[in-house]
């Protein structure tokens, strides 16, 4: 009995401490994840260490890696000069790293993937995709494509910001319309650059026959000179030699 009174103390901090140790856990967070913590005190961690009280805190994640969503118009949709279209483009968007975006993010999409978060946004992207449509004529989009997706990304951003998300790239893929009249702008812009083409080559040519009409005219010009020269001094040789015999 003795022994075991006196030997009990310190077996029961042993068993105390493995006790505490085992309830503390830790875990390692990668640079494209955010772990949020809640419990005694909600913390996030991002690309580091951390530790955590295990049965007493609990831990989620949010991704934070960029992702792609195909977005498309589903019906035809009018533009400004009355021509339907339909749309598809490629979005890339990112989860936003600032504290109280990232805050809004998690409580949408934690311990989500994303591809749910794709879907989720879906129908706002395309909500805005039809707006810039409807804003602009068809020669403008299908011509300047850059101008339109920077009116779709600056439209739409403010819509996903509200969701926790930034758009980090929009790019449309291709337009397609009802009545042919993409095909019909493409042929006129080949009939553009062909007449503009036939027209750059007449003027080449007639810059050539003026050059060599030019060229022609100073070597005639020249050899005429040397010509006179030439009878000048014969005529002077002549005058001189009637000169001598006199």
């Amino acid at each position: 009995m003795g022994f075991l009174s006196n030997n009990f103390v310190p077996i029961l901090i042993v068993l105390i401490i493995i006790f505490i140790l085992s309830l503390v856990g830790f875990i390692r967070v990668p640079m494209d994840r955010a772990a949020f913590i809640s419990g005694f005190k909600r913390r996030v961690v991002t690309g580091k260490l951390a530790f955590y009280l295990r049965y007493f805190e609990r831990v989620d994640y949010l991704d934070l890696s960029l992702f792609s969503v195909d977005v498309n118009t589903s019906v035809f949709v009018p533009t400004n000069d009355f021509i339907n279209i339909k749309a598809d483009a490629i979005v890339k968007l990112q989860i936003a790293q600032e504290p109280e975006i990232l805050n809004i993010a998690s409580k949408n999409f934690l311990n989500k993937k994303s591809e749910y978060i794709g879907e989720s946004v879906k129908e706002v992207l395309e909500g805005n995709l039809r707006e810039i449509i409807g804003q602009m004529n068809l020669k403008d989009m299908v011509q300047n494509r850059k101008e339109f997706n920077v009116k779709v990304q600056e439209n739409v951003s403010p819509d996903l910001r509200e969701m926790g998300l930034v758009v980090v790239s929009f790019a449309v893929q291709s337009f397609m319309d009802e009545k042919g009249v993409i095909d019909n702008l493409g042929i006129e812009n080949i009939s553009k650059i062909s007449k503009d083409a036939s027209i750059a080559k007449a003027q080449a040519e007639k810059e050539i026959a003026i050059a060599k009409a030019n060229a022609d005219k100073e070597a005639k010009d020249i050899e005429l000179k040397v010509a006179e020269e030439i009878a000048e001094k014969t005529n002077k040789l002549e005058k001189k030699k009637a000169d001598l015999k006199i």
